[in-house]
This record gives structure tokens, sequence and C-alpha cells, in this order.
């Protein structure tokens, strides 16, 4: 099994957050971590991304599968998944499309410290058709 993938928006305040609230509680560097404005074809996403074994997952289903993936306490977040997949996106796309004015936006990417260097893939290592 390859190592999951997150794909995320580096200008969003709440991204970089949750990106690091998962590398915070994942001393087993399960994940590998891409900001989407490194991506050569800029291909803009409202979602967190997470490709698992080749498998993409957006929105909800993304950071659910996320938080199980980290293991432990984290695994109680499958019971989300009784809610119906259209509720949690609806809900979803209301942050995603607020998440710069409820919790503003960098100038710039900001620049991960490097003690987490090694988490985040080089983008000269992605296939063309990654987007």
């Amino acid at each position: 099994m390859s190592k999951p993938i997150l794909y995320y928006d580096g200008m969003c305040v709440l991204c970089n957050r949750s990106i690091r609230f998962i590398i915070n509680r994942d001393p087993q560097k399960k994940f590998k971590i891409l900001q989407q404005q490194s991506i050569k074809h800029k291909t803009k996403y409202e979602s967190v991304v997470l490709i698992i074994n080749g498998e993409r997952y957006t929105h909800s289903t993304a950071v659910i599968k996320s938080l199980i993936l980290l293991g432990g306490i984290y695994k109680i977040f499958i019971i989300l998944f009784i809610i119906p997949k259209t509720v949690r996106d609806f809900m979803y796309s209301i942050v995603a499309k607020n998440r710069y004015k409820w919790f503003g936006k960098y100038d710039s990417c900001p620049t991960p410290p490097t003690s987490w260097k090694e988490r985040f893939i080089d983008t000269d290592d992605l296939p063309n058709d990654f987007c």
C-alpha cells in the first residue's frame, strides 16, 4: 500500500491548520502532503483531496477517511458515514465556500517547518496526469 496523499489549498488558513492537525497526530508518517498551488497544471479544487492507492476521495469523504487513517480515537469518525453523502457534502461546501471569509487567507502559501520536509511531495515526482 502506498502512502495516502493529502492535497490541500495552501492559501487557506483552515486548510493549513487541518494539515498541521494531521501531521501532529501522524507520528508514523502515513500521510504525504501536497499543496494544490504547487501543481504544475493549476487545477482549482473546492475541496481537500485524499488519494489512497490511486483512489481519489474529495469533500467530506476525504476528511472523514483522513481522520480514520490516523487511527486510535479518530477511528470513531467512521460513524459520520451514516450521514448521507449529499448531506455531508452540502455541509462541507458551505464551509469550503466561506473558508477564506471565516478563517482567513494567506497572501502566499506558508513555508512548512523544515521538520516536515519529508512529508511533502516533490512535485517533480508526480505523474503528468496527477490532477
